[in-house]
């Protein structure tokens, strides 16, 4: 059964994001519907607009008045699951999400060499949800992840061809993660006698963007960015809600008396999971490079390419405090990986400016034993369109749509204790449709 589901992270325009992570894994490139547009293309070499504060800072010294810019996308995610030979019991299931997220970004400049710029946005973020019956219950049911950026960056114009910028970022992460439990340790696993578990974790961290941006001729521009990943240690806690299958005496024999029942081998094994954790995780830095050349008055072509540094990932272990003992294990053994657009912008005499554009992006994982429900994710092709309107020197609305287009997602998820398997493919798409709001001053 599908679930609605999109919840408010921060009065200051910050909303979450739904279940696909629209980049890689559970990365986020939606922080600009004009880039949109263009598929992310040229995105640290094209400062038209306020939202450079985030793709590249040094590019601010490129815009000579103060500007504002508030942006929103509205996302569809769906990703429906085949079962192919599991030996879990329930029901094929899926998770439609429609999300909201949405940035707001300032550019004041100071004098002619150096500029100032504020940006509040969300870099990573995922959110899906399977109903508590579905065959994949015992690896998700619900994941909820959001990393909140609060952004202060400056430009210096060293020429009127070369610019360097530096910003601070201060990151909150806040991250739920539910699942079902077999009571029955494989035995006989019911949705009727199933336990659960919720984890909730939380973190903050500082850290630095630095970028370039240089005009070696008329009409040729280029940019450079890196992005420092956060580094967190996630505090929070265990909550299980255990079923009666899963106490003392109960469930079945594992062998002659006095072999424990299951319902105590059950309950020995989630008493020390239960309380107070912690989970280390180090997300990416991301670096990018990125080239706009003017052909003509109208036509201007733009590139990227990005370079995700996914393998700071492998296993990231939620462990209880007290006891020591792992409460769970996300086993994800990420690579590295490789982004690719290719965009083009026309302008015409009148005030409408349109743009197009096309992209690949590798996904960090795509070996189906180390795939999870909670980011099923693979290997995804973009085709995206926009459009520009000037309303006045002073004020313009972008608008933007933009369609991507999945490899299959297979998974082989295999219980150690139980030897049962969930194994199966997702089908994922995705569509985006974005607005912002342009102000100059």
């Amino acid at each position: 059964m599908y679930k609605k589901c999109s919840r408010l992270a921060l009065a200051t325009a910050i909303v979450t994001a739904p279940v696909f992570t629209l980049a890689a894994s559970f990365q986020l490139m939606e922080q600009s519907p004009a880039q949109l547009g263009k598929a992310f293309a040229g995105t640290a070499s094209d400062p038209v607009d306020a939202t450079i504060v985030f793709f590249n800072p040094a590019a601010m010294a490129d815009l000579d008045r103060p500007a504002m810019t508030a942006g929103l996308d509205v996302t569809v995610t769906d990703a429906d699951f085949s079962n192919e030979g599991s030996t879990w019991p329930g029901f094929e299931d899926g998770t439609r999400e429609y999300g909201l997220l949405s940035n707001l970004y300032a550019v004041m400049p100071l004098t002619e060499l150096f500029a100032l710029g504020f940006g509040v946005t969300a870099p990573f973020g995922l959110e899906s949800n399977y109903e508590d019956e579905w065959v994949g219950r015992y690896a998700a049911t619900r994941s909820d992840l959001l990393v909140t950026n609060f952004n202060i960056t400056g430009a210096w114009a060293l020429t009127d061809k070369l610019s360097l910028g530096l910003g601070l970022n201060y990151q909150r992460t806040d991250v739920t993660l539910e699942k079902q439990v077999d009571s029955t340790l494989g035995v006989a696993p019911d949705p009727a006698t199933d336990s659960s578990v919720k984890i909730e974790g939380d973190d903050d961290d500082i850290v630095l963007d630095a970028s370039v941006f240089f005009k070696p001729a008329e009409g040729t521009r280029l940019g450079i960015l890196w992005r420092q990943g956060g580094d967190f240690t996630l505090s929070g806690n265990a909550e299980f809600v255990v079923n009666a299958a899963c106490t003392p005496g109960a469930g079945f024999p594992t062998g002659a008396p006095p072999a424990p029942t299951t319902g105590t081998l059950c309950a020995g094994a989630l008493g020390p999971r239960e309380g107070n954790i912690k989970a280390e995780v180090e997300l990416p830095d991301t670096i990018t490079l990125s080239l706009s050349q003017q052909l003509n008055d109208a036509w201007t072509v733009h590139a990227d390419i990005a370079r995700t540094r996914w393998s700071s990932i492998h296993n990231i272990e939620v462990v209880n405090i007290t006891t020591g003992v792992i409460v769970d294990t996300l086993d994800l053994q990420y690579d590295d990986t490789m982004r690719y657009a290719l965009g083009i912008t026309l302008a015409t005499e009148s005030p409408w400016t349109w743009r197009a554009g096309i992209a690949f992006d590798e996904a960090p994982q795509t070996d189906a034993e180390h795939a999870t429900p909670r980011i099923p994710d693979e290997d995804r092709a973009w085709l995206s369109i926009g459009v520009n309107w000037a309303l006045s020197d002073n004020l313009s609305i972008d608008m933007s749509y933009a369609h991507l287009f999945f490899d299959e997602a297979s998974i082989t998820d295999v219980d150690e204790t139980s030897g049962r398997r969930l194994s199966g493919s997702f089908d994922n798409s995705v569509d985006i449709l974005g607005a912002q709001v342009n102000w100059r001053f």
